[in-house]
């Protein structure tokens, strides 16, 4: 793609949305390479490799469904003490 293509595209409101998409998505990637799956990967051969990976995805969505939980729950106690001081 050609920097005046580019520029075209930046300014569709579809190329937008998609980028923003990209950034979220580049940024989880170098989450879950970087924190959870180690380097340097010790699996050796493609199939121990995606067992690696396929556990180390699992354990970031665990990971984040428990911080959602949390603040969820602090927010509840949040509105609850705030309900009880009105």
């Amino acid at each position: 793609m050609c920097w005046k293509e580019l520029k075209e595209r930046s300014h569709s409101w579809k190329f937008k949305k998609l980028q923003r998409r990209r950034g979220q998505t580049e940024g989880r990637v170098a989450i879950v390479k970087n924190v959870f799956l180690g380097r340097p990967l010790r699996s050796k051969g493609f199939d121990h490799r995606a067992l690696t990976v396929t556990w180390t995805v699992l354990t970031h969505n665990l990971w984040v469904m428990a911080r959602q939980t949390i603040a969820a729950r602090e927010g509840a106690r949040a509105a609850q003490k705030a309900a009880m001081e009105a």
